[in-house]
C-alpha cells in the first residue's frame, strides 16, 4: 500500500512538473529573444557592411566624377594642341613650298650667271685675240715705218692702186681698234648683267635664309607642342587607368552590396518567421495585450493605438513606401514612417499599445538604438534611431509608457524616430494604425 502511494505521488509530481514545463514554453521569451538577438546582431553587422560599401561607392563615384572632369579637360587640351599642330604643319608646308620655289630661283639665277660667265669668258678670248692681232699690226707698222708705205707703193701697179691699198690698211687698223672697243662694251654690259644677277641671287639667298629660320622656329614649336601633347596623353592614359580601377572597385562593391542585401533578406525572412512562430505559439488572450493602463494623456484611436511621439507639433518627415534613401541615394523601400519635431533630440517615445519588450539593441548602424514591443495578436512595433532606451528585454509596458528617447543613432541624417508595425512578421504601413 505504501509503495502504491509513493508511485502515485511520484506520478503526480511528474505530471505537475510536465504541466509546468508546458506552461513555461508559452512564456519563454528569453530563449526566443536570444535567437532573435543573434539574428538581429547578424543583420546589424551586414547592414554595417552595406553602409560601409555604399559610402565607399559614393567616394569612388565622387572620385570617378573628378577623374572624368580631368579627362574632359585633358581631352580639351589635346584638341587645342592638335589644332595648333595642324596650324604649325600648315605653316611648315607653305614655308617648304616657298623654300623649294626659292631654291628653284637660285638654281635659275646660278644657271644664268654661269651662262654669262661663259659669255664673258668667250668675249675675253675674242678681245684677247683681237688685241693681239691689233698689237701685231701696230708693231709691224711701227717697225716698217716709211718702208712699209714704200713697199705698198712699189707693190702697187698704179698710183690709184697704191692709195687703195694704203686706205685699206688704215681701215683694217681702225676696224681692229673699233672691234676691241665693241668687245669691251659688250664685256661691260655682260658684267653689269652678271652683277645684277649676283645681286638678285644674294637677295634670294637672304630670303631663303629667312624662310629656313622660320622653318626652324616652327620645327621647334612643333617639337614643344608634340612633347606637351605626349605628356597630356600620358596623363590622360594614367587618369583613364585610374578611372578603370575605380569602375572595377565600384562594380566589386556593388556585387558585395548585392550579396549583403541577399543575406539581409534571408535574415529578415528568418526574423519574420520567428515572429510568426512566436505569435502562433502565444494564445490570443495572452497577457501581453491585456494591460490597459496608460502613461500618456493621449486617447487611443478606434483601433486602440496611440501616436508614438506624444507632442502636438510632431510630424511625419518620410512616409512608408519606396523613396530615394537619404543615406545611399538608392531608390529603395522604406519599411516604416519617420517622425520628428522641432528640438526633437531627447524627446519621449511612448508605447503605442501595451505589451512586452522583446528586443532592445544599442548599435551604431542600421536602426541604431532601437526597441521592439510585442502587443499580442501578432502585432509588433519598432522604434529606431533612439538616443537611448528606457526599457529592457522581457519588460511589460503600458500604452503611453515612455520606452525610449528620440535620437539620431545608426544610419540617420538627423534626430527622428523610425517607427514600424509588423503583423505576424509582415511590415505594415503604420499610418493605417497610428495617427495624431
Amino acid at each position: 500500500m505504501m509503495k502504491t502511494d509513493i508511485v502515485k505521488r511520484a506520478l503526480s509530481f511528474l505530471l505537475c512538473f510536465s504541466f509546468i514545463l508546458i506552461g513555461m514554453t508559452g512564456f519563454a521569451p528569453e530563449t526566443h529573444a536570444k535567437s532573435l538577438t543573434s539574428l538581429k546582431n547578424e543583420q546589424s553587422e551586414i547592414r554595417d557592411k552595406v553602409k560601409e560599401s555604399e559610402e565607399k561607392i559614393k567616394e569612388l563615384e565622387a572620385q570617378q566624377a573628378k577623374q572624368e572632369e580631368i579627362i574632359d579637360e585633358l581631352n580639351r587640351q589635346i584638341g587645342q594642341l592638335n589644332s595648333q599642330l595642324e596650324n604649325v604643319n600648315s605653316q611648315q608646308a607653305i614655308i617648304n613650298d616657298d623654300i623649294k620655289a626659292t631654291e628653284r630661283k637660285i638654281a635659275e639665277l646660278d644657271k644664268k650667271i654661269a651662262d654669262l660667265d661663259a659669255q664673258i669668258a668667250q668675249k675675253d678670248v675674242e678681245i684677247e685675240e683681237t688685241v693681239e692681232l691689233y698689237c701685231e699690226r701696230l708693231r709691224a707698222n711701227y717697225i716698217a715705218g716709211e718702208t712699209s708705205v714704200l713697199e705698198l707703193f712699189t707693190a702697187s701697179s698704179s698710183l690709184s692702186n697704191f692709195f687703195n691699198r694704203l686706205e685699206l690698211f688704215k681701215r683694217v687698223t681702225a676696224n681692229d681698234q673699233k672691234l676691241v672697243e665693241k668687245l669691251n662694251e659688250e664685256i661691260k654690259a655682260i658684267e653689269e648683267m652678271q652683277q645684277d644677277l649676283r645681286d638678285s641671287k644674294a637677295q634670294v639667298e637672304e630670303e631663303k635664309k629667312t624662310l629656313e629660320s622660320r622653318k626652324s622656329d616652327l620645327q621647334k614649336t612643333e617639337n614643344e607642342l608634340s612633347a606637351t601633347q605626349a605628356e597630356i596623353i600620358a596623363k590622360s592614359d594614367e587618369v583613364n587607368k585610374k578611372l578603370r580601377d575605380l569602375n572595377y572597385q565600384t562594380k566589386q562593391l556593388e556585387v558585395s552590396i548585392d550579396k549583403y542585401n541577399s543575406e539581409m533578406n534571408s535574415i529578415e525572412a528568418e526574423i519574420e518567421a520567428f515572429l510568426k512562430a512566436q505569435q502562433n505559439s502565444s494564445s490570443s488572450g495572452s497577457s501581453s495585450g491585456s494591460s490597459s493602463s496608460s502613461g500618456s494623456s493621449q486617447a487611443a484611436n478606434s483601433k486602440g493605438w496611440i501616436w508614438p511621439v506624444p507632442y502636438s507639433n510632431s510630424y511625419v518627415t518620410s512616409p512608408y513606401g519606396y523613396r530615394n534613401d537619404p543615406i545611399s541615394g538608392a531608390y529603395k523601400f522604406h519599411s516604416g514612417i519617420d517622425i520628428s519635431m522641432p528640438n526633437a533630440m531627447g524627446k519621449n517615445l511612448v508605447a503605442v499599445k501595451s505589451g512586452t519588450v522583446i528586443r532592445t539593441v544599442y548599435s551604431n548602424s542600421g536602426y541604431g538604438n532601437y526597441v521592439m514591443i510585442d502587443h499580442g495578436g501578432g502585432y509588433v512595433s519598432l522604434y529606431g534611431h533612439c538616443k537611448s532606451l528606457a526599457v529592457s528585454n522581457g519588460q511589460r509596458v503600458s500604452q503611453g509608457q515612455v520606452v525610449a528617447y528620440i535620437g539620431t543613432s545608426g544610419y540617420s541624417t538627423g534626430p527622428h524616430v523610425h517607427f514600424e508595425i509588423r503583423l505576424n512578421g509582415e511590415k505594415k504601413n503604420p499610418a493605417n494604425y497610428v495617427s495624431k
